[in-house]
């Protein structure tokens, strides 16, 4: 039995740059009796898209492949899937972040990985707002600290190996920085009510030179408070008409009221 139902929409934009780097994934999974709702992720890629097309194309086949015959989605469905990716692009020289959120419907939970920058901002049952970790080298001393342990070294806000420049201290593929780079993702759950919302996003759409993050997220989130026909549209045309100098992309999933005659109730 569905304890909540939600309504997704998505929606990708270039802003001022000539290519996009993002991708996204939107789909609506009948796993079981015992566990049904949405699996979304969004990737921002770097220096190409190669890695973030790579795990858009795969990811529906891996979550399969992770979930094997599980009849629920748990932290360890969400660790093999990192796993296979990471396997699949560590020898490519582009990189990714990938925010991968399971919303289950059945059991009014978001179960969120976080590899990389880039948002997961959730209004939780108790109508709080919860804020996935950051793990950029700029706005995370922690991260900044463990990467520079792994071999890196941090000038001017990024991460070096050699030449070669990253804000993220953990990502996908991004061959040339080895283990400098964490493949390991945060994973962690988040309570889900009637009024809660989920945004999925690329750094894009809020701040991506990370310094206004958090108010953009406050004014953001507020408006999606107020306005129940607010629609990941408006996110992204409102990080286009603030110039963000970044791709911007998202996905909303937005609590909706379940109808009594919708609820079926065991005997």
């Amino acid at each position: 039995m569905k304890k909540l139902a939600g309504r997704v929409s998505n929606f990708s934009a270039k802003g001022v740059r000539s290519y996009q780097e993002d991708r996204l994934v939107a789909v609506k999974k009948e796993i079981s009796n015992q566990e049904a709702g949405w699996l979304l992720a969004v990737m921002d890629g770097h220096v190409g898209s190669q890695v973030a097309k790579f795990c858009a194309k795969n990811l529906e086949k891996f979550f399969g492949q992770s979930l094997g015959e599980k009849k629920t989605v748990d932290e360890n469905v969400f660790k093999e899937i990192i796993r296979l990716l990471n396997e699949s692009t560590r020898h490519m020289a582009t990189g990714s972040t990938i925010s991968l959120v399971f919303i289950s419907e059945t059991n009014s939970t978001a179960l969120v990985a976080v590899l990389g920058d880039s948002p997961v901002i959730i209004l939780d049952r108790e109508g709080k707002v919860n804020i996935s970790p950051e793990h950029n080298v700029r706005t995370n001393l922690a991260e900044r600290k463990a990467a520079v342990r792994r071999g890196g070294y941090y000038n001017i806000g990024y991460i070096w190996v050699g030449w070669c420049g990253l804000q993220m201290a953990r990502a996908l593929g991004d061959h040339d920085f080895g283990t400098v780079l964490s493949r390991e993702p945060e994973i962690y759950k988040v309570d889900l009510g009637p009024d809660s919302f989920v945004v999925v996003a690329s750094d894009g759409v809020f701040d991506p030179r990370h310094s206004e993050t958090a108010n953009q997220i406050e004014r953001l989130t507020g408006m999606i408070k107020k306005d129940s026909t607010f629609k990941a549209k408006n996110l992204v045309q409102d990080a286009i008409s603030r110039r963000t100098g970044d791709n911007a992309t998202a996905i909303l999933w937005k609590a909706v009221k379940v109808k009594k005659s919708d609820i079926k109730s065991k005997k």
